[in-house]
């Protein structure tokens, strides 16, 4: 299942990791499992994949595989166009740091001070802190809406204007200020919005025009549009699928993402790649690369409380720091990282619904194949607990406040209450949709196994528990890592019944 390889530069990266994928935990007794991604593709139902490989600084791989549309014989190849869903962020970002770099925004300036067509309402429990596009573009300015509902192909499409005031055929509510800016970290697919209309206002056009002529052609990007809907015109367009890997967005084929800025970018793997590796060269560039090297410096530095930059989300330090961002519409899956201390990173789409599972796995082999330290093999013991101790961990869970505050869950984008039970001899997490850290989990349950007598991770390698205990040796909590963050837990209720075994 090679399909339509090419070297961008250089010879082309070794393709062993068609064939490495694998799960994210193991069985300490358990032989190794590997996977091509030809089989896993087929059993998460995702009909096409394309990748992007970074390295020595250059994209050394762009490879599609499998097929555009599910049943039908148009094969993926490096010039297919996905629907990247929250990448669209980053991209929106760098456009702004474009105006940034001009001179003609400034970051720390009240951005009310450039909007013409609409203005951020005020509101109290800003307590006369500004919305600035800084924090905007860092999801810390405590503006509301995570995320945003696709359009299907008969259904009337939202303004800019409406979908700030949550008014007309926008299906989410009013973009408003709902906590103090610059005080914590709310992902915000509203606070992108908001900076989309300070591009246009500043630029006097579309925000998808001005990303046209600030970032997609600056930089040779021909794949890539905010374009929605897309018209077929645009040509090898990949189509939605559903999470059985149907055909779904019917007639047409694909979704409608009406808020561009924050899920509506449509581009290749090769195109995204391009303009972070224009981010990443900028920050050691001489003066004239994409952006000034200050500013390309300040968009990967972690902004007060948010995990984000200016645009990217970052981890780790050093050889090992990293930018990272996951994007998901309905039927549409994507990732990146990049390491710029290492001039290495992947850039991966997918068409299925279940394209997120699929990805993670095939992040697993990129990373053993490059040596990074994400998405390590996890060893586990389920011999470690017996069942009773299971037991005695299985309780509802709460989260606790950062500063220990009475009334955090009304400023806070706070996780929500979990419960672990036991059933047969396993331990599981949850039975309804329910916010753990910064992932929502899936409505069915999520295993949870023994890495040793304190530390429990789950199947897919998303959640990590560590059990807490007081000076008695009695267990209180938990903290849970998700995403590279910890949030903390306190025991609030103890289940004085399991399900049975079996």
């Amino acid at each position: 299942m090679l399909l339509f390889a090419r070297a961008v530069h250089g010879q082309t990266t070794s393709e062993a990791f068609e064939s490495g994928l694998r799960p994210a935990v193991r069985a300490i007794d358990d032989p190794p499992v590997r996977w091509t991604l030809e089989e896993r593709m087929a059993h998460h139902g995702v009909p096409g994949v394309s990748v992007a490989l970074i390295k020595g600084g250059e994209i050394r791989l762009a490879k599609g595989y499998g097929v555009r549309a599910s049943g039908g014989s148009e094969r993926v190849d490096p010039q297919t166009v996905f629907s990247v869903g929250s990448l669209s962020k980053t991209a929106a970002a760098l456009t702004a740091l474009r105006l940034v770099g001009d001179g003609r925004i400034d970051l720390d300036t009240e951005v009310n001070r450039y909007l013409r067509s609409w203005r951020v309402p005020p509101a109290e429990v800003a307590n006369g802190k500004p919305v600035t596009l800084r924090g905007l573009l860092s999801h810390s300015a405590g503006i509301s809406v995570h995320g945003f509902a696709d359009y299907l192909p008969q259904e009337r499409i939202p303004s800019l204007l409406q979908i700030l005031d949550g008014s007309g055929p926008a299906k989410n509510a009013p973009i408003r200020v709902i906590s103090e800016p610059g005080a914590t970290s709310r992902y915000s697919g509203g606070g992108t919005t908001v900076a989309s209309l300070v591009i246009a206002d500043v630029t006097n056009m579309t925000f998808e025009a001005a990303a046209e002529q600030l970032l997609f052609a600056p930089l040779g990007l021909s794949r890539s549009t905010y374009e929605n809907p897309l018209p077929a015109s645009f040509g090898n367009i990949a189509n939605a699928h559903d999470r059985h890997g149907s055909p779904t967005a019917l007639p047409r084929g694909w979704h409608t993402f009406a808020e561009t800025a924050a899920s509506g970018l449509w581009t290749t793997p090769s195109d995204y790649a391009r303009l972070l590796l224009a981010l990443s060269d900028s920050t050691v560039a001489a003066e004239g690369g994409f952006l000034p090297p200050a500013l390309a410096r300040d968009a990967l530095t972690e902004v007060g409380p948010s995990p984000h930059g200016l645009g990217p989300r970052l981890e780790g330090a050093g050889r090992d720091r990293r930018m990272v961002h996951s994007g998901a519409n309905d039927a549409y899956k994507a990732w990146y990282e990049v390491y710029p201390n290492r001039g290495e990173g992947v850039v991966i789409f997918t068409n299925g619904a279940n394209g997120r599972a699929l990805y993670k796995e095939l992040l697993r082999a990129i990373a053993d194949q490059f040596g990074w330290p994400s998405h390590r093999e996890v060893l586990v013991d389920d011999r470690t607990l017996a069942r009773e101790q299971l037991v005695a961990i299985a309780a509802e869970y709460d989260a606790i406040s950062p500063e220990d505050d009475a009334d955090w869950r009304g400023r806070f984008n706070a996780p929500e209450p979990f419960r672990l039970f036991v059933k047969g001899n396993a331990l599981y997490m949850g039975e309804e949709s329910f916010r753990v850290g910064l992932l929502r989990a899936e409505r069915d349950p999520v295993r949870l196994h023994a890495v040793d007598e304190q530390t429990l991770v789950d199947e897919g390698g998303e959640y990590r528990l560590q059990i807490v205990q007081n000076a008695e040796g009695r267990d209180t909590g938990v903290h849970v890592w998700t995403a590279g963050q910890r949030a903390r837990y306190a025991r609030v209720k103890r289940w004085s019944v399991t399900l049975p075994i079996g």
